[in-house]
C-alpha cells in the first residue's frame, strides 16, 4: 500500500456525492494510478465504506453496468448460486476491518460520546449495508472497490465476468 493520503474536493468515486475525509492507505493499479481508496470510518464525517473506487476506468465502467440493471443482476447471482450465507460472512469480515480502520482512540471516542452512529456504522456491512436479512447489494462501484481492497468478493466470477476488477489497457485511464 502507498502511504497515507488524505482526500479532499468533491470527486464523485462511486455512486455517492460525498467524499471521504480520511484515508488509510491507497492501492495502485500496474501503471501507478490510485485505484481504490481505504478509508477510515470516522471523522469529521462518518464513512461507513471502507474501499473507495478511484479508478476513472472503473468508475466509469461500474457506472454504465449499473444503469444497465447490474446491481439486481449481482444480487440474482449471488441467490441463483446459493452464495447468501457467504453474502452474510463478507458483511461481517467488512464490520470487523471498519472496527480495525476506526482505530483504538477514534472508536472509543465514537462509542462512548456519538453511541448511536457508533452503533450504526459498526453494525452496517459493505458500505454500511445492514447485515442480516436478504441480499442487498446497494451499487458496484462500492462492490468492485472493496472486491479489489479485499481481493475476495462471493461474487467475484460475476465481478470478473463484468471486468469489475481489472484495469484499463494502457494506463490512459482518465476520463475525457
Amino acid at each position: 500500500m502507498a502511504g497515507i493520503t488524505r482526500q479532499t474536493g468533491n470527486h464523485c468515486g462511486g455512486c455517492v456525492k460525498a467524499s471521504p475525509v480520511f484515508v488509510a492507505g491507497e492501492k495502485l493499479c500496474s501503471f501507478g494510478h490510485v485505484m481504490i481508496q481505504i478509508c477510515r470510518p470516522f471523522g469529521r464525517k462518518i464513512f461507513p465504506t471502507s474501499f473507495w473506487l478511484k479508478c476513472p476506468y472503473l468508475v466509469k465502467l461500474a457506472g454504465k453496468i449499473e444503469s444497465l440493471g447490474g446491481v439486481h443482476e449481482l444480487e440474482e447471482y449471488i441467490y441463483a448460486n446459493n452464495l447468501i450465507h457467504e453474502w452474510r460472512k463478507y458483511n461481517i469480515i467488512h464490520q470487523s476491518l471498519r472496527v480495525i480502520l476506526g482505530g483504538r482512540y477514534e472508536n472509543d471516542f465514537a462509542r462512548k460520546y456519538r453511541t448511536k452512529i457508533f452503533r450504526d456504522v459498526m453494525r452496517g456491512g459493505v458500505g454500511g449495508i445492514r447485515v442480516g436479512g436478504g441480499v442487498n447489494v446497494k451499487c458496484l462501484h462500492l462492490q468492485t472497490a472493496s472486491f479489489i481492497g479485499l481481493n475476495y468478493h462471493p461474487a467475484s466470477e460475476w465481478l470478473k465476468s463484468h471486468g469489475l476488477c481489472g484495469e484499463c489497457e494502457n494506463g490512459l485511464c482518465e476520463i475525457r
